[in-house]
């Protein structure tokens, strides 16, 4: 054994160049340590969790030596049972191994990755489209789902490009032409006479039957009347609540029952512009316990009724910067138009090339005998499927290796990490004039940013992907079990997380407040839900939550919720949301033959502890379990719905756990007391969360620097978020790209 801890640190020093004194570190610290905690259970003979300390020989092995060092940051190495090292000891080892692999990345040269080009997902489309031309509907709401990649649907390497989608891509770019510029302009055809059309539901899942989501092309700026019709069969004035919204605006929002004598519909007039809107309606059945619940049939459209001249709104006048009235206007005038349109959409200067190319097609419109309308119709049209627009695209230096990118593509970077959209005016115009790396220049453009209501888009998709609250969309918790919950209550769980990491943005936040923080937002009905007096109204308000068995996102419905069945906790699910979302240490996929957990079992022999003691005497779940567990049973106070109790069925609920870094704790408050006395490894996570979403590609062991870096920071800046913000936008990864 001591020649195996010889050989090991004369191939570190040989391998990394290690001076003269820290190879006396290594044989002061890391040596005797190896000898007395790791060594033993993973040598040559014996390797526990196939790792085995001999086969580190050189640079090829760094992947076993930054699992050794993440086991001991994670508290999970030696295991519980083995003789335990000190903090101090474990600090001088960690500190050694990330001391020479810094020295080790400083000698050779920075790596910031390489990011694929990515196409846009389907919130950042419909923000982009938002924000290019002003117009407020949804056309991605029918693209097909983007995949997901290490948490995110913003990775490039999963963001696929398919026949079906880029059919998709030309409809709504034809769609949003005609929704931009305004064609018609003559007064309104008195043959324009009132149609019908009904667009029959599909009923896909249990959720997607109370809501209809569809567009349509409306003809002319008139009235139409907008029908929603729901069927079978269910109890005599059961009270419901039927919406319908134009471009996500509620315009009705009124009560509906189930009477022999009533229309099963709900109904209104509503003045509506051509072209195509996005028009949804949903139903809302409320604490309805029964087995049969009403569905969405269609929605019908009736109009138009007193249609008016079609008049240019805010994205006409956008686009159309020339051109006169009667459709007279000058050669140049097509390039002026398509010019700035371009530039913006494509996020980049444009070459006279491309101007011309696309102006060519406002000429060839106009050949044809069209008007300049139909001409840059055809021109945007040609913009919104092309790859400079659909794709994020980074151009390779002239040389190999790693290089800065462009002030264009860091604007773009930045604008895309912050409101998942393009980048604005004064965004594209520091670019342009390279002032984006000036002093002091960046970090006001991140604080701007921050500032901005777009910013909103790092609530809607990354904290919503980061929390998992988004999946709240698609859960049904059992109605016989759990009656209460119906959709107000669960539009309030999601209020409150979206509410609480908005406040983190705007107040500029501790981001330790995640774990512990003692305030929260509620309306009448959450806090009906948390047991909560004195709030009253549908109003959301900030309320502190002292005296309360409640702080920061864990103790939060949305994150219980989640985290749960559809019929009862699971410590295992809330475990494993805690080692991945706050530790950032998730376990092995489990073993394929694992039977499942007897759910009925559970509160009528026993408790679910008792259950999952069963469950665990299979040796190979118990060193997943060991880790999962404790934490999720630190929450189970909280039901299925993220209700506070005290029992589970006849049994009192025993919530003590000990982690394997040998930390207890008695009361949730307890376990996050824990979690926040280890805020690095929480702050660690955090930041390499919000990296890969602001890369938009997973983490190397060569981001381990930029990480570190961005952890140290937030730490010495009092955890703010906005360090965390700039962390990011500092760093190597997102400041340049390896060629190839």
């Amino acid at each position: 054994m001591a020649a195996f801890l010889r050989s090991a640190a004369l191939a570190l020093a040989a391998g990394l160049s290690i001076s003269v004194a820290a190879t006396k570190s290594f044989d002061s610290a890391v040596k005797p340590f190896l000898n007395a905690h790791c060594v033993k259970c993973h040598n040559a003979q014996v390797q526990s969790g196939s790792l085995n300390l001999e086969r580190f020989r050189d640079l090829e092995d760094r992947d076993h030596w930054e699992k050794v060092l993440d086991k001991l940051r994670a508290g999970q190495m030696p295991p519980k049972g083995a003789k335990k090292p000190t903090v101090t000891q474990v600090a001088a080892v960690t500190s050694w191994i990330e001391g020479e692999y810094a020295r080790m990345d400083r000698a050779t040269g920075p790596n910031p990755g390489r990011v694929t080009a990515r196409r846009l997902n389907r919130y950042e489309y419909n923000a982009t489209i938002r924000d290019l031309l002003g117009i407020h509907f949804k056309p991605a709401t029918d693209f097909p789902a983007d995949d997901s990649g290490y948490g995110f649907d913003n990775i490039g390497d999963v963001l696929s490009l398919s026949p079906v989608l880029m059919e998709k891509y030309l409809r709504a770019a034809e769609k949003i032409a005609r929704a931009a510029i305004v064609v018609e302009k003559a007064p309104a055809d008195p043959e324009n006479k009132p149609t019908v059309e009904r667009y029959m539901a599909e009923r896909l899942n249990q959720m997607e039957r109370l809501h209809i989501e569809i567009f349509h092309d409306f003809p002319a700026d008139a009235d139409y009347d907008l029908r929603a019709a729901w069927g079978n069969r269910v109890p005599v004035g059961l009270q419901m609540k039927g919406k319908l919204l134009v471009d996500g605006e509620v315009l009705l929002d009124t009560p509906t029952s189930f009477e022999e004598t009533r229309p099963r519909s709900f109904e209104g007039r509503f003045p509506i512009k051509a072209g195509p809107h996005q028009i949804e309606a949903d139903l809302d059945v409320g604490a309805y316990d029964g087995k049969v619940m009403p569905w969405l049939e269609f929605i019908e459209i009736r109009g138009p009724f007193d249609p008016k001249p079609s008049s240019p709104g805010e994205p006409h006048r956008r686009i159309m910067v020339c051109g006169h009235p009667l459709g007279q206007h000058q050669p140049e005038c097509a390039r002026r138009i398509v010019a700035p349109l371009a530039r913006r959409a494509f996020r980049r200067p444009v070459s006279d090339k491309e101007v011309d190319a696309l102006a060519g097609f406002v000429a060839l419109a106009q050949q044809r005998g069209d008007s300049l309308e139909r001409g840059v119709r055809v021109a945007l049209t040609a913009i919104l499927v092309s790859p400079h627009f659909l794709f994020r695209i980074e151009r390779d230096a002239a040389t190999a290796g790693p290089h800065r990118i462009s002030e264009h593509e860091l604007a773009s970077r930045l604008s895309y990490f912050l409101w998942s959209s393009m980048p604005d005016e004064e965004l594209l115009a520091a670019a342009d004039r390279n002032r984006l790396r000036a002093p002091g220049a960046l970090e006001a453009q991140v604080r701007r940013m921050l500032a901005d209501p777009r910013s909103r888009a790092l609530t809607e998709n990354f904290a919503a992907q980061w929390l998992q609250f988004r999946n709240l969309e698609t859960l049904k918790p059992d109605v016989g079990k759990f009656p209460e919950f119906d959709g107000e209550l669960r539009m309030a769980m999601q209020r409150e997380t979206e509410l609480f990491f908005g406040n983190l943005i705007k107040e500029d936040g501790n981001v330790l407040d995640f774990i512990d923080g003692r305030y929260t937002f509620v309306n009448e009905r959450l806090a009906k839900h948390y047991g909560f007096d004195g709030v009253k109204g549908r109003e959301f308000r900030k309320v502190p939550l002292d005296g309360t068995q409640r702080s920061g996102v864990l103790t939060q419905a949305s994150v219980l919720t989640v985290s749960s069945y559809p019929t009862r906790t699971s410590p295992v699910i809330r475990g494993k949301w805690i080692l991945e979302n706050i530790l950032n240490t998730p376990p092995p996929p489990p073993p394929p033959d694992v039977p499942n957990l007897d759910e009925k079992a559970a509160g009528t022999t026993g408790t679910l502890r008792q259950q999952l003691e069963i469950h665990r005497s299979n040796a190979m779940c118990a060193s997943c379990h060991s880790r999962m567990d404790p934490l999720g049973f630190g929450l189970e106070n909280y039901d299925a719905i993220g209700r506070w109790r005290t029992q589970e069925g006849s049994f009192p609920l025993d919530v003590a756990g000990v982690l394997p870094d040998g930390k207890s704790f008695q009361t949730p408050a307890e376990l996050k007391a824990v979690l926040k006395d280890g805020s690095d490894a929480f702050v660690r996570c955090l930041s390499e969360k919000l990296l890969t979403y602001g890369l938009g590609r997973g983490l190397e062991r060569y981001d381990r620097p930029a990480v570190d870096s961005i952890s140290r920071e937030v730490s010495r800046d009092g955890y703010r978020f906005s360090r965390l913000i700039l962390g990011v936008v500092d760093s190597l990864p997102f400041q340049m790209r390896r060629g190839t």
